[in-house]
């Protein structure tokens, strides 16, 4: 289904192109356990002229244990909805089909709702459409859940569109379910400087990334449909910030057919990723991947690289820019589509090499402290280039031999925690 939806992309409208998305992609569960029922819990927002003055009042004046309900239909914001220093509270709406929060008119905020500060959040069954900024961000909270929700930005995706749809940073408790992400100028979902997180049973297309894993610790990121994206799933570590990540687990994700020109934002270190990546690992540790189906991913399915390969001077003395204790196993790889021509510069420079050898399902860009730090277990022995960048720059030196990477560490625990 999803294949026909890209190929209406270009026949239809920008507004019907929109529409067909949210559609297809929706899967509401509309009677959901965490909805109260008794009434004085509730707080009903209905669509109509005094909707943005409600809403901005509720966010503030709403106290612990109440449901923020936005009825079906379309609200229409001028400015942020935030919330700050709240705890156990929903906000909801009547499906992600029925209820949309509209900011195509904003002219003041920086997001579409900002949470900050407060502890057991939870979003569900509604759709954020068109913010200036990011989607739904939250920032310092604790046990904060995403549940069936969308944000999408309207047409063809562009720079010009907000970096990020879900974005919790420096949360603790994250939960990530049945969600869809479409247009963000940098990842459709991304959780930042987190710890404890489940990213399960979303959709992720028409982004520069999917979903996001960036200097966060505990990761399962499992059962997702990832596509049309310039990269799949991404499990970064930068530089200058506030932790190292650790323990992502990337499995039993269908990863196809991201091979979108990369659209991001001049200066942006997502700017670099190729167009045609699966999966990406820059510079993290401890990353288990297995048991995903890397499909046409037409650049290159899975890519390893060390932080120093876009940056040789991360003016960070406690970062650690050399990826560790990966392992890759039980992946299913296919290659067959043709490559995108329009590619960041390294990417471009990288062509000529592959255009003598193929294009790799797996990529590593050499900078390793030693070989094992990425171990390989593929049943299905997929094409393979070290570019030895370590060594030699001019990737003169690459190697096609896996044998330095035949190891297996253990498995990573699975991510467990009590989501609200």
């Amino acid at each position: 289904m999803y294949q026909t939806i890209k190929k209406l992309f270009s026949t239809v409208s920008k507004v019907m192109c929109f529409t067909l998305i949210i559609t297809s992609c929706s899967n509401d569960d509309d009677n959901n356990d965490y909805f109260p029922t008794s009434p004085s819990n509730v707080i009903t927002i209905s669509p109509g002229a005094n909707a943005q003055n409600e809403a901005l009042d509720v966010f503030i004046e709403v106290e612990s244990g109440q449901t923020i309900l936005f009825e079906a239909g379309t609200f229409n914001f001028t400015g942020s909805l935030s919330m700050t220093g709240k705890d156990e509270i929903i906000i909801k709406g009547a499906g992600r089909n029925q209820t949309y929060l509209d900011f195509s008119a904003q002219n003041s905020g920086g997001e579409g709702i900002l949470v900050e500060n407060s502890t057991s959040i939870r979003f569900e069954d509604l759709t954020i459409k068109d913010a200036v900024g990011d989607a739904l961000k939250t920032r310092e909270c604790t046990k904060v859940s995403f549940v069936n929700v969308a944000t999408v930005w309207s047409g063809e995706p562009s720079s010009n569109n907000g970096a990020y749809g879900l974005y919790p940073v420096l949360c603790d408790d994250v939960y990530i379910d049945n969600c869809y992400a479409y247009g963000a100028s940098d990842s459709g979902i991304y959780v930042g400087q987190s710890n404890n997180v489940i990213v399960k049973n979303t959709v992720a297309e028409g982004n520069v990334g999917g979903i996001e894993i960036e200097n966060t610790t505990n990761a399962d990121v499992f059962d997702n449909d990832v596509f049309d994206n310039t990269g799949g799933i991404l499990v970064f570590d930068l530089p200058g910030l506030t932790q190292s990540g650790s323990g992502t687990r990337v499995f039993d994700n269908n990863i196809h057919d991201n091979n979108r020109s990369n659209f991001a934002p001049e200066g942006n270190i997502i700017g670099n990723v190729p167009a045609g990546t699966g999966i990406m690992v820059l510079s993290t540790k401890n990353v288990e991947i297995f048991n995903n189906a890397l499909v046409d991913n037409n650049f290159t399915n899975l890519l390893v690289a060390s932080y120093l390969m876009v940056n040789p001077n991360p003016q960070d003395p406690t970062f650690n820019p050399f990826p560790q204790g990966l392992s890759i196993h039980e992946n299913s790889y296919t290659m067959s589509g043709t490559v995108n021509p329009n590619q960041p510069a390294l990417a471009q420079a990288l062509m000529q090499l592959f255009q003598l050898t193929g294009y790799p399902n797996i990529l590593l860009d050499g900078i390793l402290m030693q070989p094992t730090d990425v171990c390989l277990q593929e049943a299905t022995d997929p094409s393979f280039i070290n570019l030895n960048a370590a060594v030699d720059p001019t990737f003169e030196s690459f190697t096609m031999d896996t044998s330095p990477h035949d190891c297996s560490p253990d498995p990573l625990p699975h991510v467990e925690f009590e989501e609200f």
